[in-house]
């Protein structure tokens, strides 16, 4: 967005210093979730609890991939279980590669989709 210059003109719009606040600070690096393996995310999560109990390292790396829960998420991440195959299918290393690749084009990992929700065509 700041190349696109919204920094600049976009504070003509309510609210968007704290908007512009909130985007900064979610978008540094040492704001960032560590991941369920370093002891982030929420601890009730029912996927975390059950890929802790396996040892897994990735959701992709279970034999029930993609389970019920992983499909439930997978409603309001529509990349989610896509993603997790390529993984399976490339290997991790060559994943995380087209994710730097993607992340430079502005690509946005959890391309969040709110169930029940269309998109007006307008």
């Amino acid at each position: 967005m700041a190349k696109d210059g919204w920094d600049v003109w976009g504070k003509e719009i309510p609210n968007f210093n704290e908007f512009w606040a909130f985007l900064t600070h979610i978008s540094d690096k040492c704001n960032a979730c560590p991941g369920c393996r370093q002891g982030g995310g929420p601890p009730f999560c029912g996927i975390r609890k059950c890929a802790m109990k396996k040892g897994l390292d990735f959701r992709a790396d279970c034999d029930e991939f993609p389970c019920r829960r992983i499909e439930g998420l997978a409603q309001g991440y529509i990349n989610l279980v896509p993603d997790m195959k390529r993984m399976k299918e490339i290997g991790f290393d060559a994943w995380f590669e087209e994710q730097k690749e993607r992340a430079a084009t502005g690509f946005i990992y959890a391309d969040i989709r709110c169930p029940g929700y269309e998109v007006p065509n307008d």
